[in-house]
């Protein structure tokens, strides 16, 4: 994979490029997260696909420009302006979490651009931060306070580790690089900006307008974005298909990978059977 950056808007976008002039699938990483999350699939995915992974600004490896605006509309935005910086032709989307609300976004601000959409453990149904929240993110020093005092307890990383595991326990190795990213100085001020920025999720009216043929892949154990979610989702978009892995939290990239992989390609090209 080639590693490099883009400017896009003031905000250096680091992504991650297999290459070749196959059909494109474009990968957005979920909230706290990092084009890190897709390295277990895309060795088997680039084998068939030419596949883009970029850090979403505040996270991962790009740097981002201090005036950038924390909303679900303008990480659509963002995705859409990594796709004409590349000038990629034939694009399907795969989102995961955060990841696959900013799909969505992408789709409805510019369908066109898109062919199908692959959304695992989308989030659906989440509202703005209660006032009060949005409150304390405008706190002087609110970042700081945070990091210190909540983001490096090690309470921390026993929950997150339950919980992107849903309950199933991920070996320790696989959950660390997750873990680490909660507690770099970068993503705890991105966490906080995007409680004061971000908008409510899409409504059903809204997503009832995206015609793109969508397969949502859930974890029956998720405890981050439940199935719940999953089948709002299903209930609202025209052309979609709900799958389920049964022992799975919120990471089946990792819990699960030749079954992600398996319904990737049985979504994309089912005739394609060299997995």
């Amino acid at each position: 994979m080639e590693k490099n950056y883009i400017q896009i808007d003031g905000s250096n976008i680091y992504y991650e490029d297999s290459g070749g002039s196959k059909e494109v699938l474009v990968c957005i990483h979920g909230f706290i997260s990092s084009s890190w999350c897709w390295h277990p699939i895309i060795n088997r995915l680039k084998k068939r696909f030419r596949i883009i992974a970029f850090d979403l600004p505040g996270f991962g490896k790009t740097v981002t420009h201090p005036d950038y605006e924390y909303t679900l509309a303008n990480y659509g935005l963002t995705t859409l302006a990594v796709i004409e910086k590349l000038q990629l032709k034939k694009v399907h989307l795969v989102g995961h979490s955060l990841g696959g609300q900013i799909a969505l976004q992408a789709a409805k601000i510019q369908p066109s651009v898109f062919d199908k959409l692959f959304l695992i453990a989308a989030s659906a149904k989440r509202n703005r931060p209660f006032w009060l929240a949005r409150l304390l993110c405008y706190l002087p020093y609110m970042d700081e306070a945070a990091y210190r005092f909540y983001f490096q307890d090690k309470m921390v990383d026993v929950g997150i580790a339950k919980v992107l595991s849903g309950g199933m326990g991920l070996e320790e190795e696989v959950i660390k690089p997750y873990i680490d990213m909660c507690k770099k100085r970068e993503v705890v001020k991105a966490v906080l900006k995007l409680g004061k920025d971000r908008e409510d999720d899409m409504k059903e009216e809204q997503l009832k307008t995206i015609p793109h043929e969508t397969y949502l892949l859930w974890g029956r154990e998720d405890q981050v974005v439940t199935l719940k979610e999953g089948e709002f989702l299903n209930a609202s978009l025209k052309n979609s298909t709900l799958a389920i892995i049964e022992h799975c939290g919120h990471l089946p990239m990792e819990e699960h990978t030749i079954t992600v992989l398996h319904h990737l390609y049985s979504f994309f090209c089912p005739n394609f059977s060299n997995v």
